[in-house]
């Protein structure tokens, strides 16, 4: 189970259940309208806000964009991963 946790204008939020179970750093991942595992670009949210995986779906403006929308949402999103982490465990 992959929940998206945030959606805003063209991007959607969302946790990766394996990730949940297998990483201790939280991370969300940024799709485009949809949830593509493989194309989209998973960023760290722990310890600060840093890219793991640039991905191919979003352009260098539009991953720009997204990331401040992470950045507005940190605590949010770092709570949500952290529920996750413990349904999923």
């Amino acid at each position: 189970m992959s929940p998206r946790v945030l959606k805003q204008g063209q991007f959607v939020f969302w946790f990766h259940s394996y990730d949940a179970l297998n990483e201790d750093r939280a991370s969300v991942h940024i799709g485009k309208g949809s949830q593509d595992d493989v194309g989209d670009p998973k960023i760290w949210l722990e310890p600060g806000i840093e890219s793991a995986r640039l991905g191919r779906t979003l352009n260098q403006k539009e991953l720009n964009s997204a990331i401040k929308i992470i950045k507005k949402n940190h605590a949010q999103l770092r709570q949500a991963w952290h529920a996750h982490k413990r349904q999923a465990g």
